[in-house]
């Protein structure tokens, strides 16, 4: 029992959302995204109270060298 196929059309729209929150990200910020990561981390379930598993983005930036034109 596996999970049915994902559509390309579904994959394209999903990383259009994802550059549009990494675009903003560097705008607000003015810093370049460096590296994205997905991370398995371990987490309480709130209904249950018990461990649970699930995953997380990590996203790391580095700021902009500041930039001067010498008089």
């Amino acid at each position: 029992m596996g999970n049915p196929p994902v559509s390309e059309a579904a994959v394209q729209q999903a990383e259009r959302k994802v550059n549009a929150v990494l675009e903003e990200l560097e705008e607000s910020t003015d810093s370049d995204v460096k590296d994205i990561d997905l991370e398995d981390v371990v987490d309480t379930d709130p209904a249950s109270g018990q461990p649970t598993v699930r995953q997380a983005v990590d996203i790391t930036v580095q700021p902009r060298p500041k930039r001067s034109w010498l008089k």
